[in-house]
């Protein structure tokens, strides 16, 4: 069994100063168990307003598919830039202006930092779940709510351990909320 920990944040009050991002918010945690195949649907009852948070996760044989994906995609890339370079710079050997040598170091420096980036993305960011208000480090929105995902039980993602971001109180679970009644 794979769990993993999905977590809405109500954005309470912001404020911000150069590079620095002071969130106050309230987050609702919910564990959730990856499925075995595809995909789930997931939503998250704020325990501030009630509002709901949708996730989807992926099965861990769809997850790694994407990471995968993503891998050989900036692979790719980077193969692309060395055979750019490799057929390039003939070409700008025995050209008379230099723009053409601009030409090919401009291209060069984009393919490398987008396979950088892919690559990054692919190690960091691809754990299996989608939302449109993930949260991804930065400034947060104004109003309403984000959701953080934390794939690793226990360990936050590095992101959230700086300055950035602070949580003002916890709700209990989805699976823990009180029941009205109970003794």
């Amino acid at each position: 069994m794979d769990l993993i920990q999905l977590e809405a944040g109500h954005v309470l009050s912001r404020s911000s100063a150069p590079g620095v991002y002071v969130t106050e918010y309230c987050e609702t945690v919910h564990t959730a168990t990856r499925p075995e195949q595809d995909k789930a649907e997931h939503h998250i009852r704020c325990g501030h307003c009630g509002d709901a948070v949708p996730f989807t996760v992926y099965s861990v044989a769809l997850t790694r598919r994407y990471r995968l994906s993503a891998y050989g995609f900036g692979a790719f890339l980077l193969v692309v830039a060395v055979l750019v370079y490799t057929v390039g710079i003939d070409a700008v050997v025995g050209a008379d202006s230099p723009v053409w040598a601009l030409l090919l170091a401009g291209a060069e420096i984009v393919l490398i930092l987008l396979a950088v980036r892919v690559l990054l993305h692919a190690a960091v960011f691809e754990h299996g779940v989608r939302s449109p208000m993930l949260w991804r480090g930065g400034e947060v929105p104004r109003d309403g709510h984000f959701a953080m995902i934390d794939p690793h039980l226990g360990r936050k993602p590095s992101a959230r351990n700086g300055r950035m971001i602070s949580s003002v109180h916890r709700h209990p679970p989805d699976d823990q909320l009180p029941v009205s009644g109970a003794d």
